[in-house]
């Protein structure tokens, strides 16, 4: 085993004091509701018509440009559409469940009728629909910072060389006013999470150099209010 020297571990450790932690964990919950225009955002229309002959709702991708009295076929199921909802009946839901299964996370979306019956309209990885979704929004930040997508998707957000990191007392407002803004998306919308910054000042060209990391509850990426406020924070961070 490599034996690390005594400055770099002084660094290390330096580096470790100075990256400053917000979090809070709760059970992740199983389901959330969402609304309808996140449908349409994550790029889907919802459609009720018949799936193999039978009355049904289903979803078909908003680029297909499905239309009234469309019969198509998909996966060897037989789809006709008679409408192309523009709300959802009074008393049906839009529920999202992400599940951890073969190493990855799943979304499973589901439109819940006003007498409680459940239909399937996706299962999809969570991964290849938040990267379709975060690129359909603008959502650059989120994006550009996305690492890994389970349970929990985390962000990694870094400009510029790592150096000395800074003591809190010494971060610049900015940086101060992110922490204390992330902390409330944690301590109010996701109840679960963990966002941690290491600052190392700015270079010769003025620009910050930084450490971001965040983990967020998956689930809580399909609410669009939730994802680009998220989005817009990290963007403030230049």
């Amino acid at each position: 085993m490599a034996k690390i020297k005594a400055e770099e571990l002084k660094q290390k450790y330096q580096r470790m004091l100075n990256t400053f932690v917000r979090e809070k964990w709760e059970e992740i919950p199983s389901e959330i509701e969402v609304k309808f225009k996140n449908l349409k955002l994550w790029g889907f229309d919802l459609i009720s018509g018949l799936k193999g002959g039978v009355q049904s709702f289903f979803v078909a991708n908003e680029d297909d440009m499905r239309k009234q009295g469309d019969v198509y076929e998909e996966e060897g199921e037989t789809f006709e559409v008679h409408e192309i909802l523009k709300t959802i009946p009074k008393g049906a839901k839009l529920l999202v469940r992400v599940s951890l299964e073969e190493r990855r996370g799943v979304i499973r979306a589901y439109y819940k009728s006003e007498n409680g019956e459940e239909t399937l309209l996706f299962t999809l990885p969570a991964a290849d629909l938040l990267l379709v979704y975060f690129k359909k929004r603008g959502y650059g930040k989120l994006l550009e910072s996305f690492h890994a997508c389970g349970l929990t998707t985390e962000f990694i957000s870094k400009r510029g060389d790592q150096g000395r990191a800074m003591e809190f007392e010494k971060l610049p407002l900015k940086m101060r006013r992110v922490m204390r803004e992330a902390w409330d998306i944690i301590r109010k919308k996701t109840k679960t999470g963990r966002f941690t910054l290491a600052y190392f000042g700015k270079n010769k060209d003025g620009d910050d150099r930084y450490i971001i990391t965040w983990l967020v509850p998956t689930i809580y990426l399909f609410d669009s209010e939730i994802a680009e406020r998220i989005d817009k924070l990290l963007a403030t961070v230049k």
